[in-house]
Order: structure tokens, then sequence, then C-alpha cells
């Protein structure tokens, strides 16, 4: 090898080492980069989260709100039925003995009490 090939190759190989160093400069800001981009994903991902655990909280305690409003209300309704059961029995009771009397002022068995 003659020493202007060996002056050639030594240049070659010096500009593929500085090459190599300046890919490798960029690669590590880039690395570096993606650490901090990491990092704000993963407070991100820590903020969602306790969003998400807030949010869930919040809204199991609301639907056990709702569901004491509703046994309640419930509870209430029923009652309200049992109520209305027995007024429409006893309103069912008073209508057959107006109809009883009625059958019998009509029928003429009223004891004696006949219309003149």
């Amino acid at each position: 090898m003659t020493p202007e090939e060996t002056e050639k190759r030594i240049e070659f190989i010096l500009q593929m080492q500085a090459q190599f160093e300046s890919n490798q400069e960029k690669l590590g800001a880039k690395l570096e980069k993606q650490a901090e981009e990491t990092d704000k994903l993963r407070l991100s991902i820590a903020d969602t989260d306790r969003i998400l655990r807030d949010s869930i909280q919040f809204s199991d305690q609301g639907f056990t709100r709702l569901e004491a409003r509703l046994d309640e209300r419930s509870t209430r309704l029923d009652q309200l039925y049992a109520e209305l059961a027995i007024v429409h029995k006893e309103g069912e009771e008073r209508l057959n003995s107006l109809i009883n009397v009625v059958e019998r002022h009509l029928t003429g068995s009223d004891h004696g009490l006949h219309p003149q």
C-alpha cells in the first residue's frame, strides 16, 4: 500500500469516526428527549389514574346515596300501596253493603218497607 493510499484510508477512517461520534451525540440527545417524554407520560398517567379513582369514588358515593333514597321511596310506596289496599277493601265492602241495601229495597225484601 502506498503512502497516499494509507493517508486516504486514515482520512476515511477519521471521517467515519467523526460521523460515528456525531451520530452517537444525536442518538444520545434523542434518548434524553425520549426519557423526558417518558417521564412526562408517567406523570400524566399517574394524574389520569388519580382522576379516574376520584371519579369512581365520587360516582360510587353518588350511587350509594341514590340507592338509599330509592330504598326509602320504595319502602314508602310499599306502605302507601298497603294503605291503599286497605282503603280499597273497605270501599268495596261499603259498596257491597250499599248494593245489598239497594237490591233489598228494589226487590221489596227490605223487611216490610215498600214504596207506596
